[in-house]
């Protein structure tokens, strides 16, 4: 390896451990939810979402597969799955003896819910307009509390796994595995016609703000304990 192939070796990896820094993150994903939110509310993604809902919603019109699997999916970042996750979740770590990891768990998760359904009040944006959906929904589109709150609750819970190994490999899948699952939960919502494509983007970013920064809230307190240890 040549000295300016080792020399960009170590600047992409001081970026990355910038990236991986949780209140870096808070400030990038929660400026990507305010963008968002900015540029619905200004209606300059108007023409970008009708054109993804299009293409995306025709996938789902495959009626084989779509009542079943679709429904399956989007349950799993419902608020009665999540609620039940984090409370199982919560449980296990105050038994545990980390009650501050599932103190801070349980108010995240309040908080988000109730910070998701105050902005869907407040955008006040309209679901898209499909005739041939069934699927019940009784308040406003943006953001998406599907794609907002499973993002929380599953990146939460893959940051808890990674405690459990040293392996960068198996961080890494549990991650990716996370990252699948909320990508999958989003993409359900537009395929069952409910949401447009920036609410879920926009929830991504909301989720992922918030994940980002319980984890900083995490790493502080981990920093005040070996503080006061020393």
């Amino acid at each position: 390896m040549t000295s300016s192939e080792t020399k960009n070796s170590g600047a992409l990896a001081s970026y990355l451990d910038i990236i991986k820094t949780p209140s870096i993150q808070v400030l990038l994903l929660g400026t990507g939810f305010l963008l968002m939110m900015l540029f619905v509310y200004m209606g300059v993604l108007t023409t970008f979402d009708n054109a993804l809902f299009n293409v995306i919603s025709e996938a789902g019109n495959v009626s084989a597969w779509k009542e079943d699997a679709l429904r399956d999916i989007t349950a799993l970042g419902s608020n009665t799955a999540l609620v039940f996750v984090t409370i199982s979740v919560a449980g296990a770590l105050a038994m545990a003896g980390e009650k501050k990891k599932a103190l801070t768990f349980l108010i995240a998760v309040a908080a988000g819910i109730a910070t998701t359904f105050l902005l869907k009040a407040g955008i006040d944006r309209p679901r898209p307009p499909l005739p041939m959906q069934d699927v019940s929904v009784y308040t406003q589109s943006f953001p998406s509390a599907h794609a907002t709150l499973s993002t929380l609750v599953y990146f939460y819970i893959a940051y808890l796994l990674t405690y459990f190994t040293q392996n960068a490999s198996v961080k890494v899948w549990i991650y990716m595995a996370a990252t699948f699952l909320v990508f999958c939960i989003g993409l359900s919502r537009i395929l069952l016609g409910v949401h447009w494509p920036s609410d879920i983007i926009a929830g991504w970013f909301a989720g992922g703000s918030m994940a980002a920064f319980c984890f900083y809230i995490i790493k502080w307190k981990r920093k005040l304990r070996i503080k006061d240890e020393g």
